[in-house]
């Protein structure tokens, strides 16, 4: 079923390039205010902006395309049924009908505006988990949350348990990939039947995978313990951050793509 080698959200793909080797919080910032441009946009074409400068951060990164294809893979499902959806359900001026069924211009729109939304939100994600070790992506949610320390909220622990969860999603696939394989080889029938029959055949997957993650918690809890970590107590970083040029140029290019959807917006 290769459910770990599909799922690539949270998989850092180690490169030398200059996106990889720029700061994880500015990467962080620039993925969030790129993602409230998505979300700022009314119309597909106000989309260009951040697409042409996420195609300029795919491309300067030297990450395959095919890493950011299959990070489309888990949303294909959704990106499907949304526009068929929106294609043949949305009301307006029809261009092909047959029947009861119709296509219309509207939906056709609203379909392309929901694809292009899902498909730049996704490869944003995944060009900042695939270019950010979890370390520094660890280090960049907390140093981004630090703010809210001052009201008691443990920022660095949030940011911790954040990007423990991140990190184990691949791993947990993986576990349930496995388990499956170990049932169907021992007679299971996995997903056939019935609705309640196939229910009832993932609780052999289910219990192992519980005892299998509360194990792999436990563990991960007495390794940190052996190491030193300690809540609320002060960390050191072995890494000193620096702010580099390009840097520079993603806060700049981040700002002009976030610029150009709002006056594209309010006056185009």
């Amino acid at each position: 079923m290769a459910l770990s080698r599909s799922f690539v959200l949270g998989q850092h793909y180690p490169g030398t390039s200059v996106v990889h080797r720029s700061g994880a919080l500015v990467k962080l910032v620039s993925t969030i205010a790129l993602m409230i441009g998505v979300f700022v946009a009314t119309k597909t074409v106000q989309y260009i902006p951040i697409a042409v400068f996420l195609a300029l951060g795919i491309g300067v990164s030297r990450i395959p395309l095919r890493f950011f294809a299959r990070g489309l893979k888990p949303i294909l499902f959704l990106i499907v049924l949304t526009v068929v959806v929106q294609v043949f359900f949305t009301p307006g001026t029809p261009i092909w009908q047959f029947g009861f069924v119709r296509i219309t211009r509207e939906g056709l729109g609203l379909a392309g505006f929901i694809l292009c939304r899902l498909v730049l939100l996704t490869l944003v994600s995944v060009l900042l988990t695939a270019s950010t070790s979890p370390i520094e992506l660890t280090d960049a949610v907390s140093d981004l949350l630090k703010p809210l320390s001052h009201i008691g909220l443990p920022s660095a622990e949030i940011a911790l348990v954040m990007s423990i969860a991140m990190r184990f999603v691949p791993t947990i696939l993986e576990e349930t990939e496995r388990i499956i394989r170990a049932q169907v080889s021992r007679g299971a029938r996995i997903g056939e039947g019935s609705l309640i029959v196939r229910m009832k055949s993932f609780i052999p997957i289910l219990i192992p995978l519980f005892v299998s993650s509360f194990r792999r918690a436990d563990d991960l809890a007495v390794a940190m313990e052996a190491r030193g970590f300690r809540v609320g107590s002060p960390r050191t970083r072995y890494h000193a951050r620096h702010f580099r040029s390009f840097d520079a140029f993603i806060l700049l290019g981040t700002a002009a793509a976030l610029s150009g959807v709002v006056l594209w917006r309010l006056f185009l």
